[in-house]
């Protein structure tokens, strides 16, 4: 979805296979739409949030400004989390103790 929306932006059609070429990536759609839930929830700042993805603060907002609007045009609504993250390694941390195991 991110991918065929950006390239529309650009007004071309989507171009197949253009994720695997030489300009990769460095997160994926799935974490940018994951960012971007995160961030709608208020779970912490982008600087917090781009710690926990392991980018730099301008990757995490081209992240955000490809996926909020994918939320958007899909209506989804999402109430803010009742707890915030400081540092990105606490945000890490309740999600390794929240993970139920097998």
């Amino acid at each position: 979805m991110i991918e065929r929306r950006r390239h529309q932006q650009r007004g071309g059609p989507r171009q197949p296979g253009t994720r695997g070429g030489v300009f990769r990536q460095e997160i994926t759609d799935a974490e940018r739409l994951l960012a971007a839930v995160l961030y709608e929830r208020k779970l912490g700042t982008r600087q917090v949030l781009a710690d926990a993805f392991g980018v730099s603060l301008g990757t995490l907002n081209n992240a955000l400004v490809d996926a909020q609007p994918v939320l958007r045009e899909a209506g989804i609504t999402l109430p803010p989390a009742s707890t915030r993250f400081a540092p990105g390694a606490e945000l890490l941390a309740s999600v390794d103790s929240n993970t139920p195991t097998t």
